[in-house]
C-alpha cells in the first residue's frame, strides 16, 4: 500500500508542471527506457529522440531481446533501429501519435548457455540481420519533462534470420525530455 501511494504522489508531482507547450518543438530531445514482449521473447531498448521540426522527430534506439526458441534452445538478440517518425495527431498538450518508419540491424545468436546442440547439418547459431520496420508510438505526458510511451512496430528481416523473418515488438516505458 506504502508503494502504491508513494507512485500516486510521484505522478502528481510529475504532473503539478503547467503545459508551456515546449513538449513538440524544433531541438527538443529525449532519452527512454522501454520494457516490452516480442513474438519470441522479453526485450528491454533504450532510446534517444531528437524533434528534427515541430512534426518530425529521428529516433535511435538499442534493444536486448532474448528468450527460448523449440529445437534451437536460448537465444539472444542485439538490435539498432535509426526511425522517422512524423506526427500523426495529438490530442490537446497531452498525448503525441507518431508513425514509426525506418531500419533496423542485429546480430543474433541462438543455442545460449549451451542449450542446443548442432547437427552437422544445422544453421550457423549467429548471423547478422538487418531490414525496414515501421510501427506508431503514442507519448502520454506527465508533465513537460516525463511522458509515458506505448511503442508497437513490425519489421522483416533479410539474411535468413535464425529467431523470427517478421519481428514484431510492443513496449512500454518511459521517456525524460530536455532541450
Amino acid at each position: 500500500m506504502k508503494n502504491l501511494l508513494l507512485v500516486a504522489l510521484l505522478l502528481v508531482g510529475a504532473g503539478a508542471v503547467p503545459a508551456s507547450a515546449q513538449r513538440h518543438v524544433k531541438h527538443i530531445a529525449s532519452w527512454g527506457a522501454h520494457l516490452g514482449r516480442s513474438e519470441k521473447g522479453d526485450f528491454y531498448e533504450l532510446s534517444y529522440t531528437s524533434m528534427l521540426t515541430n512534426r518530425l522527430a529521428l529516433r535511435a534506439s538499442g534493444l536486448r531481446d532474448a528468450g527460448t526458441l523449440s529445437g534451437r534452445g536460448e537465444y539472444a538478440s542485439y538490435v539498432g533501429r535509426v526511425l522517422l517518425a512524423p506526427q500523426l495527431f495529438r490530442l490537446g498538450e497531452v498525448a503525441y501519435v507518431h508513425l514509426l518508419l525506418g531500419a533496423g540491424a542485429g546480430y543474433e545468436r541462438t543455442g545460449e548457455n549451451g542449450t542446443s546442440e548442432l547437427a552437422p547439418d544445422a544453421k550457423e547459431p549467429q548471423r547478422f540481420t538487418y531490414g525496414p520496420q515501421a510501427g506508431a508510438e503514442v507519448d502520454c505526458f506527465l508533465g513537460n519533462r516525463l511522458s509515458l510511451v506505448a511503442t508497437a512496430t513490425k519489421g522483416y528481416l533479410f539474411n535468413n534470420p535464425l529467431i523470427d523473418q517478421w519481428p514484431g515488438y510492443a513496449s512500454a516505458g518511459l521517456r525524460y525530455h530536455f532541450r
